[in-house]
């Protein structure tokens, strides 16, 4: 069907040349073309930063992590001596470090087989290229780096959301690896920082009921709240912090009848019927509520709102199946310091230049980007490969409320 070689048919070069991009100083015409593309959407210094852990500059030949914190604590002061003696020598105790490799996480696409197939016989018969067959395979290739570097990102979020709200766990398996390999890295978030406080139960059809021993005030959720704040701040010289949960949690937690209650009774202490106190609590927005509680608890409740979804094909329908997820566990509250928690630890890539494939480095060269002209099917196919982890290095500055039950 073909007649020609290959170098006639890799469309994806002629685009790029077509655009203005070429080999140039070492760098490759597919790394110009990324970096001119991609720069501003997928930023990875801004990105990680605000997520609390900016890229460590580091790129070490070899993928390994180094956890190591610091214990906060009031400075020491002097130690009063004669004129002529030297000075205590400072402790520097309280530095753990915990080293592990760092996990490689690979996906590719392949561009449209049934587009290439039409744009290379149109070739074929034409003897060449045109602008608009170009401007296609170009479009093609935006959408398939699109795809990776945006599946690249994602990844690491869901890295961090996890290792916040699976205290301090990041566990790989088959549900969210599908085709992978398992993997579980505990970063050891100290066990007096968890507790269990059943605020509500939410039963398989997705209705909220206010747990018992909240209605009865046995358990009080602002002062549990803001004794957390406390004990971080006196027992374990933490950092300032906020709180932060997933969508899914914060819309059960904000509805309970507790908080509206609260609210009422502090901002219209002139209804003392408790059925006028109840309708009223719930006319009041999410939003009302939520900045009553942060006035309360004195931090504020970031809401996690982050998506992920892995792609597993279907050998029986032969069709590729999704499954969306939270990246945020649902039911639990975390307390966390303020500003950077931790850094994106990134191994260099390694590579060897082959015929036929072309290589780009991206994210200040943590991202390798592959663009291979399949011979044998005479498709393009892009690969991304990223060996990178988040390491969080204040853990011990992570506090828990497990406040959903068990209906």
């Amino acid at each position: 069907m073909y007649t020609r070689g290959k170098e006639f048919y890799d469309i994806v070069a002629k685009g790029l040349a077509s655009m203005g991009y070429v080999d140039k100083n070492g760098v490759s015409a597919l790394t110009y073309f990324i970096q001119d593309m991609f720069a501003e959407k997928y930023n990875a210094e801004e990105t990680f930063a605000q997520m609390g852990f900016p890229l460590n500059p580091n790129i070490p030949l070899r993928p390994t992590y180094e956890q190591i914190e610091a214990t906060i604590r009031p400075y020491t002061m002097g130690t009063y001596v004669d004129i002529d003696s030297d000075g205590n020598t400072k402790s520097t105790d309280g530095l753990s470090l915990k080293m592990g490799g760092i996990p490689t996480f690979k996906h590719e696409v392949v561009l449209s087989r049934k587009i290439l197939r039409e744009k290379m016989m149109l070739m074929d018969s034409i003897g060449g290229t045109t602008p608009e067959i170009e401007s296609t395979i170009m479009d093609l290739l935006f959408k398939g780096l699109d795809d990776l570097l945006g599946g690249n990102y994602n990844t690491f979020r869901y890295q961090r959301h996890q290792i916040v709200s699976n205290f301090g766990k990041l566990v790989i398996d088959g549900k969210n690896n599908p085709g992978g390999i398992p993997l579980e890295i505990d970063f050891e978030v100290p066990s007096k920082n968890k507790k269990v406080s059943k605020w509500y139960t939410k039963n398989s059809s997705g209705e909220v009921s206010q747990d018992a021993k909240v209605t009865s005030g046995e358990v009080d959720p602002i002062k549990e709240m803001r004794q957390v704040r406390i004990d971080s701040r006196r027992k374990d010289y933490a950092p300032e912090g906020h709180w932060e949960c997933s969508l899914t949690t914060y819309e059960d937690f904000i509805s309970l009848p507790y908080f509206r209650k609260m609210y009422v009774l502090r901002e219209r202490p002139d209804i003392t019927d408790a059925g006028n106190i109840a309708a009223f609590g719930a006319s009041v927005d999410d939003d009302t509520i939520k900045k009553f509680i942060e006035s309360r608890i004195k931090a504020r409740i970031e809401v996690v709102d982050s998506i992920s979804s892995v792609e597993k094909f279907n050998k029986e329908k032969q069709a590729m199946e999704y499954t969306y997820m939270d990246s945020f566990n649902e039911g639990v509250l975390v307390y966390v310091p303020d500003g950077a928690i931790g850094d994106v630890q990134c191994g260099k890539p390694i590579y060897m230049e082959t015929p036929g494939a072309r290589v780009a480095l991206y994210d200040g060269g943590r991202t390798l980007i592959r663009q291979v002209f399949e011979d044998e099917t005479m498709t393009q196919v892009i690969k991304s490969e990223v060996t990178g982890l988040a390491v969080p290095d204040k853990v011990r500055w992570m506090y828990y409320l497990t406040i959903k039950g068990k209906a």
